[in-house]
């Protein structure tokens, strides 16, 4: 008898020390496992991210069910390779009229003189840019016109093998600056798979006017396997020269030449880094984020209305249109 009250006693004790382990320090636990996990190459090899399983899992399959339904509708079109997937970009020319991009890009100038309303400082990383809100309201629709050029239409559906739709537009001046932070770093987005960017240039981009920066997937893949991710912005580099002779990789950044009217599509998962325009010069962009979709982005666009193309940033959970939240991510670069 004394010895089962023992044994109850015992027990008890346990529990209580069981109990009395803070939630913080599990949660931290299980963050710093699942980190590990989906920072393994077997994980970042197959998705190129360190999104949560799920996520990636839902957007893989979706992404298959677009192309497969494409397929099926119009046969063997013959879609070459996309350069995103090693390139990680690809300059498409002549997608906008070169006199309507530098007219907005007057524009902006103007919404920036007379201190707009649609004009956004952003905290943190004012001195390096300066957001043009809702850009299809402030600048025009027609800024989607350049998804109507048979230029970038046929890079899109290489990259997708079938249809996409416009998830959101933003737009933005790159300034001048000596000290950087954030998007102006080495860093690597993460993203789901089968998503994509599109830069289309209101103004020239070169080194001089802050032309963004990229790296290959083989190089990127490398950087990570040394221990490089720069995800956080506690742990991303302005420069990568010396991580890349201490661990013996080749450091080759490049950037693409671009006049207004070009676009410039890449994948944000792949190691990038905004880069400041030289003193005189200024950039101006407007991007889009594309998912896959089942059917054509205008008959999307005509069901979801423009008003949901404003939302600033960050990927749907669930890629099927309408089925989930938003996630927060950066969207200058």
């Amino acid at each position: 008898m004394l010895r089962h009250k023992r044994t109850q006693e015992t027990l008890c004790a346990a529990n209580r020390c069981a109990y009395s382990v803070p939630m913080s320090f599990l949660s931290n636990t299980l963050d710093s496992v699942l980190k590990r996990i989906r920072r393994h190459p077997l994980y970042y090899g197959r998705y190129n991210n360190t999104l949560p399983f799920k996520e990636n899992r839902a957007f893989v399959r979706y992404a298959k069910a677009c192309a497969t339904s494409y397929a099926s509708e119009h046969g063997d079109q013959h879609l070459p390779p996309s350069p995103l997937l090693t390139n990680g970009g690809q300059l498409v020319q002549g997608i906008f009229p070169a006199e309507k991009a530098l007219a907005y890009s007057r524009k902006i100038d103007d919404l920036i003189a007379r201190n707009d309303p649609c004009v956004d400082r952003p905290k943190k990383v004012e001195h390096l840019t300066a957001l043009i809100k809702d850009p299809l309201h402030s600048l025009g629709m027609d800024l989607l016109d350049a998804l109507k050029s048979p230029v970038a239409d046929q890079a899109l559906r290489s990259f997708f093998r079938g249809y996409y739709r416009v998830k959101w537009v933003v737009c933005y001046r790159s300034l001048p600056a000596q000290q950087v932070t954030s998007s102006w770093l080495w860093h690597s987005d993460s993203f789901p798979p089968h998503t994509c960017k599109m830069f289309l240039h209101l103004s020239e981009s070169t080194a001089d006017s802050g032309a963004m920066e990229l790296m290959t997937l083989e190089d990127t893949m490398a950087y990570r396997r040394a221990g490089y991710f720069g995800q956080f912005a506690d742990e991303r580099y302005a420069g990568l020269e010396d991580f890349a002779k201490a661990h013996k990789l080749p450091y080759r950044p490049f950037h693409f030449d671009a006049k207004p009217g070009d676009g410039t599509i890449f994948d944000m998962n792949f190691f990038h880094r905004a880069v400041p325009p030289r003193p005189g010069h200024f950039r101006d962009v407007v991007q889009f984020y594309f998912l896959p979709s089942s059917i054509p982005w205008e008959k999307q666009l005509e069901l979801d209305g423009v008003a949901n193309l404003t939302s600033q940033g960050g990927y749907p959970k669930d890629p099927r249109p309408g089925a989930s939240q938003t996630s927060s991510q950066s969207t200058m670069m």
